[in-house]
């Protein structure tokens, strides 16, 4: 079986798909054609993955939708769940399944400068009592997000289930941001910020 994973070249979605990858699965990524998709050349090393093309009717096994949908697609799962920050909803975002609320995510490959992330085209400084307090390390959510969609039983979104945050099932509050997983994302916007110089 395979996932399918909307929005792949978005800097969450990407980081979603290689950890997928990273653990032997299939991947099929729809590319955001409105987004730079130079992140997405990186997953097409990987020989699990490929884009999706639209051509087949097959049934995946998971459909991972980051945000809204920009291009036609018609996808049959048997899972499919949005990931979303609850302000940036919109009327298409959220297909049938579950809706997941993000919280502030930080990472390598986000838009961001060396003193803060953008979030929504407003900067969040790494020391604001914003980001220290609800910012959450991209890695450590995406952990507890696919332990919670390994756990998942097909059907539970018809038993109300629509709209969920993953810290009410497993407790991500300790995972706040730490000193050393900052500098480590700062240190990778430096490093690909000298690469592109040359």
């Amino acid at each position: 079986m395979v996932t399918a994973v909307a929005n792949c070249n978005h800097w969450i979605g990407f980081h979603i798909t290689n950890q997928l990858l990273e653990q032997g699965m299939k991947v099929e990524g729809i590319v955001d054609c409105k987004k730079d998709d130079s992140l997405s050349l990186f997953l097409g090393r990987n020989s699990n993955f490929s884009f999706y093309s639209g051509d087949k009717n097959e049934i995946y096994e998971q459909f991972i939708c980051l945000g809204s949908i920009h291009e036609d697609v018609n996808i049959s799962a048997e899972v499919c769940v949005t990931l979303a920050h609850p302000s940036t909803v919109h009327g298409s975002t959220s297909l049938n399944g579950v809706f997941i609320e993000l919280p502030l995510l930080f990472g390598e490959w986000m838009p961001m400068s060396e003193n803060g992330m953008y979030f929504q085209g407003e900067l969040v400084p790494f020391s604001s009592d914003y980001f220290l307090q609800y910012a959450v390390y991209i890695h450590d959510f995406i952990d507890v997000f696919l332990n919670w969609l390994e756990m998942y039983e097909v059907g539970e979104e018809k038993q109300n289930v629509n709209k969920i945050k993953l810290d009410n099932y497993i407790d991500i509050k300790d995972n706040r941001p730490k000193e050393a997983t900052v500098n480590q994302v700062i240190q990778h916007f430096r490093n690909q910020r000298l690469g592109k110089r040359f």
